[in-house]
């Protein structure tokens, strides 16, 4: 057991937690992040981008809304910008990529729940069967023949594929995200070749124009994820602003609604710079998220780079996190 899981369950035990829970929240917005909702062991590609089965986001926006207020839209960016005054803890629920499954599975539970969310699409991936770099990496480390590969983009480095594929698969992925990886595709080409192996056919995997529309119409926020799910901090400046500002456009046509939020592709240090900052300003994007943790206190709210973190997959420590995040605004181990 971790020390995380040992700390909640003692406190749970001890009754410190329930007490926890039953206090005031600090004033700020918790922002819970999900890419993919349902059963990761089922998955041929990458098993990380499943945060939680449909049982466990029931049970988390049911644990949300009896202890703080869930927010998306307008409501969300009135908290941010400061002109709704923020006096205790409110939850926001994103969802990154635009999977077929949040249509299919998460807006589902969150209509039963009574909650919104916001969606952020790839407009590259809206409607198609597309399998993204991610998946593609995910696939081609788990299925390949070989008991290595070497990649030498964008340096040199060999990994092993002889023990656990699952730990190959995020060596490869943070060879990926390098902020010195310039060239992906180069890099992509490189371990087809070396993989040996290739990607199955699929059926659609992300959702249409009409889904998005439909789950707008009941309530849901749509928002930018970039053109291509490119990692801006790989880019040029000029480069960016075109993934910006396109992106916006197109889910602008096709759901016939500004969009003003925008979430960072990958969203780790490195993933965005200042400059990506400040060409979302520049062209209007209101609410930006990254995705490294943490919590956005009213003191120190940062619109163009709005702190998101997964939920904890433990029942116990999710509501562990939640409650130190909320009452402490950090966890302390």
């Amino acid at each position: 057991m971790s020390k995380r899981g040992l700390a909640a369950r003692i406190l749970k035990n001890s009754g410190v937690l329930r007490a926890l829970e039953m206090t005031g929240s600090k004033p700020g917005i918790l922002v819970i992040n999900h890419h993919r909702v349902g059963d990761a062991s089922a998955s041929r590609f990458d098993r990380d981008v499943f945060s939680a089965s449909a049982d466990a986001f029931d049970m988390q926006l049911k644990y949300f809304k009896r202890y703080f207020n869930v927010v998306a839209g307008e409501e969300l960016e009135d908290l941010v910008s400061g002109r709704t005054p923020l006096r205790h803890t409110h939850i926001a629920v994103t969802f990154d990529d635009g999977y077929r499954n949040d249509y299919t599975t998460s807006f589902p539970v969150l209509k039963a729940n009574n909650c919104r969310g916001t969606f952020f699409l790839v407009p590259e991936y809206v409607g198609t069967a597309t399998i993204p770099w991610w998946d593609e990496i995910a696939y081609l480390v788990r299925n390949s023949p070989k008991q290595q590969i070497t990649l030498q983009t964008p340096v040199p480095v060999t990994i092993s594929l002889g023990g656990d594929r699952e730990q190959a698969i995020r060596a490869v992925l943070r060879h990926y995200k390098r902020p010195d990886n310039h060239d992906s595709e180069r890099l992509m080409n490189e371990l087809r070749e070396q993989a040996g192996c290739s990607l199955p056919a699929t059926d659609r995997r992300f959702i249409t124009w009409e889904e998005a529309r439909e789950m707008q119409e009941a309530g849901m926020q749509i928002g930018s994820h970039t053109q291509t799910h490119g990692i801006l901090g790989q880019m040029s400046a000029e480069k960016q602003e075109w993934e910006l500002r396109e992106s916006r456009s197109n889910i602008e046509a096709n759901i016939g609604r500004p969009v003003r939020s925008l979430a960072y592709p990958v969203g780790i240090h490195g993933a965005f710079t200042e400059t990506t900052e400040k060409i979302a300003d520049s062209l209007g994007y209101t609410m930006c998220f990254s995705f490294y943790g943490g919590f956005n206190a009213s003191v120190h709210m940062q619109p163009m780079n709005l702190l998101r973190m997964a939920a904890n997959r433990d029942p116990l420590i999710f509501r562990l996190e939640t409650a130190l995040l909320s009452r402490f605004g950090r966890l302390p181990f």
